[in-house]
């Protein structure tokens, strides 16, 4: 049983009902309508050589998958979810900015990520609307890494619930989980209401709602939502094709022609509405990224809550002391872009086979040597 369907508990399910296992996703709103929907889609390069970061072994897992995984399910479900390898630019204006950028050409280099410095004529060139930006920009630095990709989150998701459903997954929407009944370090039942949902293994899944159904089991782990806000626009036809990273704001352009402008961090709690102030900001830094954004109408605005943690790892394996229990939350930016290796990971710890990386960095008691 699977306890929240977002990107996460979707991949996981997938990945378990192909190997024939019988699955039970719950989530309290619709499925796939929180984070993961909310979300921008970028999928950053990961790495080609091999990585110690655990972090980078996630990601670099993960970016290898996510081509077989949209077009399994393009095949299975008919639905594209854009994935495409688009490419992504970084963009350096300030001083800090640039010495960040130094130190993401370190990391380049470590990994194996492809680069490449743009002059100011090469950067108008492949990005027309950009050109008032750089004419007007001293000391502007571009760098592109061609292997960065990106995909459209609403349709991923509707791809993954139609592939689960087609697999014989259970999906039980609007259902909130009200606590668990337990006997002798072992989840017996998930109540929900009036209702009670048995299983062999449950699995919590619900990003930064995911302390909420811990706090019962006696389960700490800092999970907190961190709210980030998006502003959507509607261009006539694509003004660009590659994603556009300027600190940690970005531009990330669709085939017909919509435009994400985000995004901001902030601590407000479980408050998932927009608010003007931050609106006005994002549309004043995008407009003045790409003007061709002014002549485009304003399609929707939306607030979404992400998982995060305190040390910015995801909570992936058992949670202890309970055997049969599990997580696999608090990947704050990355939920989709992780969702793929973790499906794997999570498949294969639960099933109790060896795992691709070791989950050990990922365990909800960071500092205690555990076991299964």
């Amino acid at each position: 049983m699977l306890c929240g369907g977002g990107v996460i508990g979707l991949s996981i399910a997938y990945q378990c009902a192909q190997h024939g296992w019988k699955v039970l996703v719950v989530d309290s709103m619709a499925m796939g309508q929180a984070a993961s929907w909310a979300g921008a889609g970028i999928l950053p390069a990961g790495a080609t050589i091999a990585a110690l970061d655990p972090l980078e072994q996630l990601r670099s897992l993960s970016h290898l998958l996510h081509r077989d995984w949209s077009k399994q399910l393009l095949v299975e479900t008919g639905i594209d979810n854009e994935y495409r390898q688009c490419g992504g630019v970084y963009l350096a204006r300030t001083a800090a900015e640039r010495a960040t950028l130094s130190a993401n050409r370190m990391w380049w280099d470590e990994h194996g990520i492809r680069y490449e410095s743009w002059s100011n004529d090469q950067l108008v060139a492949r990005i027309a609307s950009m050109e008032s930006m750089a004419r007007s920009t001293p000391n502007l630095q571009s760098w592109f890494c061609p292997d960065d990709c990106r995909l459209r989150n609403p349709s991923h998701l509707q791809a993954l619930i139609q592939a689960c459903e087609k697999r014989g997954v259970t999906l039980i929407e609007q259902a909130r989980i009200d606590g668990f009944e337990t006997s002798q370090n072992r989840i017996i039942s998930a109540k929900c209401g009036s209702q009670e949902f048995r299983a062999d293994r449950y699995c919590i899944t619900s990003g930064a709602w995911a302390s909420q159904l811990l706090g019962p089991l006696g389960i700490e782990t800092g999970i907190l939502p961190v709210r980030g806000q998006m502003v959507l626009y509607q261009l006539d036809k694509p003004a660009f094709t590659t994603v556009i990273n300027d600190g940690h704001r970005y531009l990330v352009p669709r085939d017909d022609g919509h435009v994400l402008a985000g995004s901001c961090e902030e601590e407000v709690g479980f408050d998932a509405t927009t608010t003007d102030s931050m609106i006005a900001d994002l549309q004043s830094w995008a407009e003045a990224l790409c003007p061709a954004l002014t002549r485009a109408n304003i399609k929707r605005t939306w607030a979404g809550l992400r998982p995060g943690s305190f040390d910015t790892f995801p909570y992936l394996g058992t949670l202890h002391p309970m055997e049969n229990g599990f997580i696999a939350s608090g990947h704050f930016r990355h939920g989709l872009h992780w969702s793929t290796a973790t499906a794997l990971l999570m498949y294969q710890w639960m099933n109790g086979d060896k795992t691709e990386i070791d989950l050990m960095p990922f365990r909800v008691q960071r500092g205690r040597s555990l076991g299964k």
